[in-house]
């Protein structure tokens, strides 16, 4: 729903009072994280915090994604050192503002699509050589040293910065008590984890970490640095000199400030990406996103503050705790002006060696995060541009290694796509009710922007046959956005089919730097329908059920025994999930669904009933269907097709739901959902899963 709808349903005030929750989250977990980020780019952490707040109040205001949240971003933080290093701290209020204009003009020139033209290996091998970088810098600040300079010297230099923590010299006591503050903050951090289903799971780790550390520096008077911070909001910010205005212009300065401006838009637009797989409202207007962080970064930029960007760990936390709109970014900058403005010296009580230790568990997330069984089996190949990505980073600097990702993966291309890579066209035909959108050509990272914006284009309520006929080539890049794609549509219960198999097959076929796996080498038969797990026996005509408890037992009973699994099992997966939340969508139709351990087929067991049955559900309804399903993970692609297409049945489709609800027979139900009638909820379908 969009800001503006929701504003006319419920008020204004209403929308507000909605997202102060989730502001207050996002708050508590933005503090210590801007001042880590800030510490580990080299820039003063009061200045990380102002950085959040234009992320919030500016940013959040203009935003293209409602409820993603910007601010000081990990990704950024060894650029920014070594922009900081090279051209000195007063140089962002000149390359900031640089980097602005440009993600502002690009906005402006609706060039917000070509910043996801980028190979996924290339993605994961950059964000992985950050991660290793930000752990190797901050690893010696976490002893309360100071990190040894380029990457690789970091790297090589961590056993001496243990020793240092565990043996310091005579007199030098305090990088064995900073690293006691590190260590205690990392088990804190990881102990929060494991605490996730207990009352302590609305903590922020991250929070309760800092904390912590700092309560037990104030006990035992430990003599570590701590963080310094101004006397006052206006004290924190450095704005550009007259002096420096004239650097706006300097080819120097523009060269530092294009990578940035790059590397930033990209991760925003990812995060961006990510954040609408999250939840059902609008989806992120790129252009719009990559003109409010150039706006953002603009005025980041003249006050002396350090960049902003769209930030994932942030962002998530924001939708899980329920933000329905931009007002939760907004109310985040608020927060934070309010507690930088009134309480500026209270953060000087949190130690240095803490915050760096929270960015050592930032950067092993962003290492060990990547999806590496995603990029094997895509071939060894991809896993070679990854790898040289990461290398490159990690021995050299972060865009060398970006060029040598992006070199590598056009190489691939021009290999494997033949003389014709370059040709891609996409042909849309209507007819009554649905779209077919033909693929032809060579799809790949460099047509990635034109597939996504066909894509976005189409209307959510009409059913979407992707078409892959005629299509030469495909790569890991164009497979993995139709995957969001067909994920966020099956979510709005659109029906959409997709020929996966068809698709992976032509991938491995054509790439010529792999062998083809065994269970693509052969072209899918094509014959596989969506319901092709439910026979006669999976169908129950009027059982009696008490209440939903019981119907979940009962089908969950008559479902383990036919499949030969765990009984007690089944059942309780299947309540746990209903616990979570009702599986009743309406209409008469509830879904309820649980786990099954990968190796087992995709199964369920169908109850109709013309009566009824009176369960507690919303609006006094009765329940006239029952659709339980059990699920491995590999089939998740299916699980996701069938709840649709059975919403859609019972939402749009009112004589096929009568026909199917008055069965008198299993042979009669069965026979409605095989029959030609039945093709929108029973179709070709292809999984997604290799």
């Amino acid at each position: 729903m969009r800001d503006e709808e929701t504003e006319q349903k419920n008020g204004p005030g209403l929308a507000w009072r909605a997202n102060l929750g989730p502001s207050i989250v996002v708050l508590l977990i933005s503090i210590p994280l801007s001042m880590g980020i800030a510490i580990a780019s080299g820039v003063p952490p009061a200045r990380g915090l102002v950085t959040a707040i234009i992320g919030g109040l500016v940013i959040g205001s203009l935003s293209g994604s409602p409820l993603q949240i910007s601010g000081p971003s990990a990704g950024l933080a060894v650029m920014v050192l070594d922009t900081v290093q090279t051209h000195g701290l007063r140089s962002l209020a000149v390359v900031v503002p640089l980097m602005g204009i440009v993600q502002a003009s690009a906005g402006l020139l609706k060039l917000g699509q070509l910043f996801r033209a980028v190979s996924p290996a290339v993605i994961n091998g950059m964000l992985a050589g950050i991660g290793v970088l930000i752990l190797s810098a901050q690893f010696h600040v976490a002893v309360d040293d100071l990190p040894k300079g380029s990457g690789l010297d970091n790297l090589l230099s961590i056993p001496s910065a243990i020793y240092k923590g565990i043996a310091p010299s005579m007199g030098d006591l305090a990088h064995r008590e900073a690293a006691m503050i590190g260590l205690l903050t990392l088990i804190v951090v990881v102990s929060m984890g494991v605490l996730r289903k207990t009352p302590l799971r609305r903590v922020p780790p991250a929070l309760a970490a800092v904390a912590v550390a700092a309560i037990a520096v104030q006990i035992f008077q430990l003599p570590i640095r701590m963080v310094e911070m101004p006397g006052s909001f206006m004290a924190a910010l450095a704005p550009i000199e007259a002096s420096q205005l004239a650097d706006l212009l300097s080819p120097a300065m523009i060269l530092v400030a294009l990578p940035l401006a790059f590397v930033a838009s990209a991760e925003t637009l990812l995060c961006s990406t990510a954040v609408d797989a999250m939840h059902d409202g609008d989806r992120t207007d790129y252009d719009r996103e990559l003109f409010a962080q150039g706006v953002g970064n603009t005025l980041c930029g003249l006050v002396g503050a350090m960049p902003t960007t769209g930030v994932i760990t942030r962002s998530t936390a924001n939708v899980q705790a329920g933000a329905t709109t931009r007002a939760s970014a907004v109310l985040l900058g608020a927060w934070l002006f309010a507690v930088l403005a009134l309480f500026p010296t209270a953060f000087e009580a949190i130690p240095r060696s803490s915050l760096a230790a929270l960015l050592v568990y930032i950067g092993f997330k962003l290492v060990r995060g990547r999806p590496y069984a995603e990029l094997r089996a895509h071939g060894r190949s991809e896993m070679a541009i990854f790898a040289a990505t990461l290398v490159t980073i990690v021995a050299f600097n972060l865009l060398a290694g970006i060029v040598v990702g992006f070199l590598l993966a056009t190489g691939k291309l021009l290999l494997s796509g033949g003389k014709q890579f370059h040709r891609f066209e996409i042909k849309k035909v209507e007819e009554e009710g649905r779209t077919h959108l033909h693929l032809i050509g060579a799809a790949s990272f460099i047509r990635l922007p034109r597939l996504a914006a066909a894509l976005e284009r189409l209307e959510i309520d009409r059913e979407v046959h992707l078409h892959v006929e005629e299509l030469e080539y495909i790569d890991h890049a164009c497979l993995e956005l139709l995957d969001r794609w067909e994920c966020g549509r099956i979510r709005s219960r659109a029906t959409v089919r997709v020929e996966w198999q068809t698709l992976r097959h032509r991938y491995h076929e054509k790439n010529r730097l792999d062998p083809v796996p065994e269970e693509h080498a052969e072209s899918p038969s094509g014959d596989s329908q969506l319901l092709d797990f439910i026979t006669r026996d999976h169908i129950m005509i009027a059982p009696e059920l008490r209440d939903k408890w019981h119907a979940i037992e009962v089908l969950s009973e008559a479902l383990a025994k036919r499949h030969g699994t765990s009984v007690a099992d089944l059942t309780a997966s299947v309540k746990e999930r209903e616990n979570d939340a009702s599986t009743y969508l309406g209409r008469g139709l509830m879904i309820p669904h649980g786990s099954l351990p990968e190796g087992h087929p995709m199964t369920g067991m169908i109850a109709v009933s013309e009566k009824g049955w009176k369960f507690d559900v919303s609006n006094g309804e009765r329940v006239h269907c029952i659709a339980l399903l059990a699920t491995p993970p590999s089939e998740a692609s299916r699980h996701l097709a069938v709840l649709a297409a059975l919403a859609r049945v019972f939402q749009m489709e009112p004589e096929l739901k009568d026909r199917l609800i008055t069965a008198r027979s299993q042979d009669e139900a069965f026979q409605v959902l095989v029959d030609d009638q039945a093709a929108s909820v029973n179709y070709s379908f292809e999984s997604r899963e290799a």
